[in-house]
């Protein structure tokens, strides 16, 4: 006997990932004149906020893992946005900085981030967008 076809309530994968995707090419699209990929601001944002850190500590702090922290400081430090030198205290590590051509293009990025959660504060109302940014928190930290 055939089991009655159900479809989801929500879509929630489906949507939050067409959500990414269209966020994501935003910031891509507003990003390349730059030089850089939205992830790749990420990455220098959070190198911006703390200076040295190790390979393993950025990973933590962009929550990827250290094959793709590898890869995402090889290619910032290709395109001169980072250095990564070795760890005076322990040669076993390089520690990672921003250069001054990344420092430059920290506030137009920032600009560009702030643009689009205006535009999504705008579309969905303060209130709403803070209760799903809590929701989305919320879906990240779950284990599934």
């Amino acid at each position: 006997m055939e089991e009655e076809y159900r479809p989801p309530k929500y879509f929630l994968a489906l949507l939050t990932f067409q959500a990414a995707r269209n966020l994501i090419s935003y910031y891509n699209r507003e990003l390349e004149p730059m030089g850089l990929t939205g992830a790749q601001a990420n990455a220098l944002g959070i190198l911006f906020r703390k200076k040295n850190l190790s390979l393993g500590e950025f990973a933590a702090r962009a929550g990827i893992g250290k094959a793709a922290a590898v890869s995402m400081i090889h290619r910032l430090t290709e395109t001169e946005f980072v250095t990564a030198v070795p760890d005076p205290n322990d040669a076993r590590k390089n520690i990672i900085n921003v250069t001054d051509k990344a420092i430059k293009v920290i506030a137009p990025a920032m600009e560009i981030v702030r643009h689009l959660e205006s535009t999504v504060e705008e579309a969905l109302g303060e209130d709403v967008l803070k209760t799903l940014v809590e929701a989305l928190k919320v879906i990240r930290n779950l284990e599934f």
